[in-house]
C-alpha cells in the first residue's frame, strides 16, 4: 500500500514497520509469538548480508529474502535476478520480490526481453485489463 502511494522503498518499509509494531502492542500479541518475525521487524533486514538470507519456501524465510532483495537492489531486474540467484525456492521468492518490485518501479520497468518470452502473454493482459477495469475508481 505505501508503494503504491508513492513512498520510497525504504519509506514505504519503515512506515509499515512503524504500523505493524503499534498493531502488535495495541492487540497485546505476546512477543515470544512475534520472535519470528524479528529481523523483518526490527527494521534492519537490508543490513543482513547474502548468507544470512534463506529462501527455503518458509512464509517468513520469503519474505525476508523479497524485502532483503528489494532493499538492496535499485531496479526490478536487479531485485528479481538477486531474488532467483538466492537459491532454494526460487519461483516463490522471485515472485514475491517481482511483485513487490512491481509496484515499486511499475510495468515500464519490467525487462521487455522478458515480457517478449512470457507464456500466455495476451491472456496475462487481458485478466489485467479486466481487472484495472473493475477496480478502477
Amino acid at each position: 500500500e505505501k508503494i503504491v502511494e508513492g513512498l520510497t522503498k525504504e519509506s514505504a518499509y519503515q512506515q509499515t514497520l512503524e504500523e505493524l509494531n503499534s498493531f502488535f502492542k495495541e492487540k497485546e500479541i505476546n512477543p515470544n509469538e512475534l520472535e519470528i518475525l524479528r529481523r523483518i521487524l526490527d527494521g534492519n533486514i537490508a543490513n543482513l548480508s547474502v548468507n544470512q538470507i534463506r529462501s527455503d519456501g518458509y512464509v517468513v524465510s520469503t519474505l525476508e529474502a523479497s524485502l532483503w532483495c528489494l532493499l538492496n537492489t535499485e531496479s526490478y531486474e536487479d531485485c528479481v535476478l538477486k531474488a532467483v540467484n538466492l537459491g532454494e525456492d526460487t519461483d516463490t521468492t522471485g515472485a514475491v520480490a517481482g511483485s513487490i518490485a512491481g509496484l515499486l518501479y511499475g510495468y515500464e520497468e519490467l525487462p521487455s526481453h522478458w515480457l517478449e518470452q512470457t507464456a500466455r502473454k495476451a491472456d496475462i493482459e487481458d485478466l489485467t485489463q479486466r481487472l484495472a477495469t473493475k477496480y478502477s475508481v
